[in-house]
C-alpha cells in the first residue's frame, strides 16, 4: 500500500470582523462559501484580545439549530449559559460542546481572569479562545440539545521525547484517546498541539477525512517544504493519509481538526444550518413565533 501525505489544498488568512455585541475576533473560515472545501465544519473563530472593550461585552441570548459548537478556552474564561438551564464557566484548557439539535438559545460572555474590581494595570486582561462549528449530519439535526463540559484536566496529552505536547480532546494520538464522544460519527479529532523548535510529529489515520491545521501562535513547517506562520490556516486534501509539522520556533501553538465529510447539501442563516430551503424557513418561522425550543419550556435567566 502506497501511504502519502496530504497535500494542502488552500491557504486561508481569515478576516477580523465585529460578532455578538462587540467582540473583535478572527474569523478563520466560514461561511456557505467555504463549506465544500471544510465539511464537516462549518465555521472557525479565533477570538478575544488584551483589551476589556473587545470582548467584555460577549454574546447575548441568540438561538442554534443544526449545528455543534466546540469552544477551547486559551486563555482568560468564559461564562456560559442556555435555555436547558446548563450554567457553567470554562476556564484555560477546558472545552465546551454543545449540540444545537432542534432547537436552543445561548449566551457566552468573555472575561479575564482578573479579580472583579482590581485596577492592578499589569495584570493580564488577555481573553483567548477557539469556537468551531460541526454541520450535524441530516439525521441528527432535528434530536434533542446536547451539551457537555471538559475540565483541562479530564483532557488527556501526549509528550515526547523533545518536550512537545499533543493535547487530544477528540481522536487519540499515541497512548492518549481524547473523552470527546459523539451521536453521530464523523471520526472527529480535535488537537491542540504545543511543538518546540525542531520537533516533528505525524499527524496520521487519515485518509479521506478533512482536515484543517490553524496557527495561532508561533511558525511551523509542514510536510517538509512549506511555511505555516502565525495567524495561518492551511486546509488538506481529503487524499492522504499524514500530515508531518516541525517547530520553527521555541514553541508554536496549533490547532488540529480532521473529520469525516457530511457530504450534504446545506442551507444556511445566521446560527441556523439546515438541509433544505424549507427546514430553514420553519426554523426562521419558529423563532418569529417564539417557538424555536422544541424539547422543554426555555429557561433564561
Amino acid at each position: 500500500m502506497n501511504i502519502k501525505s496530504k497535500s494542502i489544498e488552500a491557504e486561508m488568512s481569515g478576516n477580523y470582523t465585529i460578532d455578538g455585541a462587540g467582540v473583535r475576533l478572527l474569523r478563520v473560515f466560514g461561511g456557505p462559501s467555504t463549506f465544500e472545501y471544510t465539511d464537516p465544519f462549518l465555521l472557525l473563530d479565533y477570538f478575544g484580545s488584551s483589551e476589556p472593550s473587545e470582548y467584555e461585552k460577549g454574546f447575548p441570548w441568540h438561538p442554534h439549530r443544526g449545528i455543534e459548537t466546540i469552544t477551547y478556552q486559551v486563555k482568560g474564561k468564559t461564562d456560559h449559559e442556555d435555555s436547558n438551564g446548563n450554567k457553567g464557566t470554562i476556564y484555560p484548557g477546558d472545552v465546551q460542546d454543545m449540540s444545537a439539535g432542534s432547537g436552543i438559545f445561548h449566551q457566552e460572555m468573555p472575561a479575564s481572569l482578573n479579580m472583579k474590581g482590581s485596577n492592578d494595570k499589569n495584570f493580564d486582561r488577555t481573553v483567548l479562545g477557539l469556537q468551531l462549528w460541526v454541520n450535524t449530519p441530516a439525521e441528527r439535526k432535528m434530536k434533542t440539545p446536547e451539551y457537555a463540559y471538559y475540565k483541562s484536566s479530564d483532557i488527556p496529552q501526549y509528550k515526547t521525547d523533545n518536550g512537545s505536547i499533543v493535547k487530544v480532546f477528540a481522536g487519540e494520538f499515541g497512548d492518549a484517546t481524547g473523552p470527546y464522544r459523539s451521536p453521530y460519527d464523523l471520526s472527529l479529532h480535535y488537537y491542540h498541539i504545543k511543538i518546540k523548535e525542531g520537533d516533528s510529529i505525524e499527524l496520521s489515520n487519515l485518509e479521506r477525512k478533512r482536515a484543517i491545521m490553524f496557527n495561532f501562535s508561533g511558525n511551523v513547517r509542514i510536510n517538509g517544504e512549506t511555511e505555516m506562520t502565525e495567524r495561518k490556516a492551511f486546509i488538506f486534501s481529503r487524499n492522504g493519509d499524514y500530515i508531518e509539522i516541525k517547530g520553527r520556533e521555541r514553541e508554536s501553538d496549533i490547532m488540529f481538526i480532521a473529520g469525516n465529510p457530511t457530504d450534504e447539501h446545506i442551507e444556511w442563516y445566521g446560527p441556523v444550518v439546515m438541509n433544505t430551503r424549507e427546514q430553514l424557513n420553519e426554523a426562521l418561522k419558529d423563532l418569529r413565533n417564539g417557538t424555536f425550543v422544541r424539547e422543554k419550556e426555555p429557561v433564561f435567566n
